[in-house]
């Protein structure tokens, strides 16, 4: 028999024999026997949902668009049980490796992480199996809490009222979503810039953000002194548009936020750039920037000794002053010459000559240690400046 028709035999036979996987695509609700899996709300990212057999679905995870971005796995999706079993749902990752540890919400704000013995990850970290019970009530499942720009609104509004801060606007996003910040004593010329949550899955730099700033407004005898002397500039959520979207970098225009400094070319970045320029204009001068974010561990990037700050050596004075009050968050201080000029710290050094610093957060860090971590670092940072102020008078 010729070959050619060997093969066309035995394809026919194959594709006789083959059963097909039900595939659902991005937005389409993703039904099993006895569970669907469903995308439709904000935060959300899935992939393509395959059903592998009456209780188990394969998630494809994959990024917002096909620029390089650092791999930041980001996953969310919502389990609509039917039947009371168990669920089994694969995360298959391509190019890039599982980070999160998955964490579950049976009301969307309350989250603790999936059991170890509930979740499999492959030798290569490309596959991870997660079996889930299932119960009457639906739940979500997800890289790490759901922090949608609505609970940075509810805080500011809280944070405001509480504090007498203001709350202004920054600016709108590539979407139109408003961005804005919260300001403290605009009288004063000396000037504490803080700036969170520019790549959309960090969300324990979130954390650090919200107890560091809580702790700068508080009704204490440091913080207020701290007030009357400082003016704070705070900006909690600068990508919306890519929080909504589940984005694991970009916002809404493919760029990675914390690489177009300097350049200004998203809104979002451009609308710092305005206030930062309405503050040199009005004689205003920023001593000290924080930007807040998250990776593998707990640490600071910041300057070494190839590119001096004003006042010098703040860095190291800070956390050698924290460290004794820390506990149970270790953390690293990687000083380096900060080459790149588009990333925020790197920018903000070149263009002021002051201490700028990446505040990093553990993806997994304990949540409670790193609110505690943050009141330290506020309360030091608050005390190095008024002495550093002091003595520059």
């Amino acid at each position: 028999m010729p070959r050619i028709v060997i093969c066309v035999f035995v394809a026919v036979l194959l594709g006789a024999c083959a059963t097909s996987v039900p595939v659902f695509t991005v937005g389409m609700p993703c039904e099993a026997d006895g569970f669907t899996v469903v995308d439709g709300f904000h935060g959300a990212r899935r992939g393509r949902c395959e059903v592998l057999a009456k209780n188990h679905v394969r998630v494809s995870i994959l990024p917002e668009d096909d620029g390089y971005i650092n791999p930041s796995p980001w996953f969310s999706f919502r389990v609509i049980p039917e039947t009371q079993s168990t669920a089994v749902i694969s995360l298959q990752y391509l190019d890039v490796q599982h980070r999160y540890v998955p964490k579950i919400s049976f009301d969307g704000q309350n989250w603790e992480p999936i059991d170890d013995s509930q979740v499999t990850v492959s030798d290569d970290e490309t596959l991870v199996r997660i079996e889930v019970p299932l119960v009457e009530t639906a739940f979500w499942i997800s890289a790490q809490e759901l922090l949608m720009p609505a609970v940075y609104d509810k805080w500011n509004k809280k944070t405001a009222e509480n504090s007498g801060a203001d709350i202004r606007l920054l600016g709108h996003s590539l979407g139109g979503r408003p961005i804005h910040y919260l300001e403290t004593n605009p009288a004063s010329s000396e000037v504490l810039f803080l700036v969170g949550r520019q790549h959309p899955p960090e969300v324990s730099g979130s954390f650090a953000f919200f107890s560091f700033v809580e702790t700068l407004l508080a009704d204490t005898e440091l913080a207020n002194r701290f007030r009357t002397q400082f003016q704070i500039v705070a900006i909690p959520l600068l990508n919306p548009d890519g929080v909504l979207r589940g984005n694991w970098r970009h916002n809404l225009g493919s760029t990675d936020l914390n690489r177009d400094w300097g350049i200004f070319e998203q809104p979002e970045t451009q609308a710092v750039a305005d206030l930062l320029d309405k503050l040199d204009a009005d004689g205003d001068r920023i001593r000290v920037f924080l930007d807040f974010h998250s990776t593998d561990r707990n640490l600071f990037y910041t300057q070494d000794e190839t590119v001096p700050t004003m006042p010098p050596r703040f860095f190291e004075t800070w956390f050698d002053r924290a460290t004794p009050r820390l506990e149970n968050y270790p953390f690293s201080n990687e000083a380096g010459p900060g080459v790149r000029p588009t990333v925020a710290k790197n920018y903000m050094y070149s263009r002021y000559g002051i201490p700028a610093a990446t505040y990093e957060v553990g993806d997994e860090t304990d949540r409670e240690a790193t609110r505690q971590a943050a009141v330290v670092f506020a309360e030091e940072l608050m005390s190095l400046l008024l002495e550093t102020l002091a003595e520059m008078r």
